[in-house]
């Protein structure tokens, strides 16, 4: 067996008498500030981006108690942490760090335990969260340029199809024909500009839905009604449900949600080719918060065919589809309708196993 000191240098390169400098490196080069503190709060070791995003000295700072430097918000945090010796964080505090500048930071604060389960000191993790929501900020505009390009392509061939089928009939109509002919004729415009209106239709309903009068909507007896239907159209499928029943009400357009739930249900259905399961549960969440608020979430999971994964990545792009009849708005305009009452959609699968979709919605 070898000796640890030896296994150590083999795993770091470096000799042992090296290793304060390599782990004072190792937290220099991280992006988040990191200090380390006693469990009497006093501080240990503190790392350049907790200097930065601070404005503290880490000269100064060392062998001091937490208080006498970090803001009262993270202080109270690391009280916390050592009276429940449990994790705790906060994810938009917001502080002075000098006459003329304020910061909002996420804060993690973990205790350190020893060997022998005692709690020897905390570790506190400093995120500016400014930094990310900008470059949270040039990602989505990234993401919505590419989204607009395909939306725009998507359009452009999905009312080419019609508008063809639409000047095709009317210049036969335009010639000799027989009545039979004409009729059929007719029946291919009106089948055509439907097609159109409901093409309309499912793009501009997202858009309608206002934020501003909403309504508690229970999400559970969304699902029972859909659950019901559905499995008595399609008895080869078992549905399991596991509903929270202590999940409060959600402020919401009912219809609009019922529609965001019918359409994954029936992606989940549609998945199942032969005999299949759809299991459907909602909890309430409270180990962290959206937006401030407690969430619940709603996941439909089934044992379907599954999703390839280069299509996953696509699933809620606008005109983007899988099946054969697909519009590709289905799981697009869901995704729109979640964004607008704040909340998270989200799907993992594998090809052959099947798939899961969770939403996360804020409570009232």
């Amino acid at each position: 067996m070898r000796e640890p000191a030896v296994a150590r240098k083999m795993l770091t390169g470096i000799e042992p008498q090296e290793h304060a400098t390599f782990y004072k490196d190792l937290l220099d080069s991280l992006p988040e500030g990191v200090i380390v503190a006693d469990k009497d709060l006093n501080i240990i070791s503190v790392n350049e981006p907790s200097e930065t995003i601070l404005n503290i000295s880490r000269r100064k700072t060392i062998g001091n108690h937490i208080s006498k430097f970090l803001p009262e918000e993270i202080t109270t945090l690391c009280s916390r942490a050592v009276k429940e010796e449990r994790v705790v964080q906060e994810n938009d505090l917001l502080f002075r760090i000098s006459r003329n500048s304020s910061i909002n930071v996420e804060c993690t604060v973990s205790p350190i335990h020893g060997s022998d389960g005692r709690m020897n000191g905390l570790v506190i993790q400093i995120r500016n969260t400014e930094k990310m929501n900008m470059m949270s900020i040039i990602s989505r505009n990234c993401s919505l340029e590419e989204n607009y390009e395909t939306l725009v392509r998507g359009l452009a061939h999905e009312i080419r199809n019609p508008l063809s089928g639409i000047k095709g009939a009317a210049q036969l109509l335009n010639g000799t024909l027989s009545k039979t002919e004409k009729n059929r004729c007719s029946k291919i415009i009106i089948k055509e500009t439907e097609r159109l209106r409901d093409l309309v239709d499912r793009l501009v309903k997202p858009s309608s839905v206002s934020t501003q009068h909403l309504m508690s909507v229970d999400i559970n007896e969304i699902l029972i009604d859909i659950i019901f239907l559905e499995s008595n159209l399609h008895k080869n499928i078992k549905f399991k449900h596991k509903l929270d029943i202590t999940i409060p009400p959600i402020p919401g357009d009912y219809n609009s949600l019922k529609q965001v739930f019918i359409n994954i249900i029936q992606n989940a259905v549609s998945s199942i080719k032969d005999k299949g399961q759809i299991t459907v549960s909602t909890k309430w969440v409270t180990d962290y918060k959206i937006r401030n608020k407690h969430t619940v979430l709603i996941s439909v999971k089934d044992n379907g065919t599954g999703i390839q994964k280069k299509d996953l990545k696509k699933i809620f792009t606008p005109f983007f589809s899988s099946k054969r009849k697909g519009t590709g708005l289905g799981l697009f305009i869901s995704s729109q309708v979640i964004a607008k009452y704040g909340g998270i959609i989200t799907a993992e699968s594998e090809e052959g196993t099947g798939s899961e979709f969770k939403i996360q919605l804020p409570a009232s």
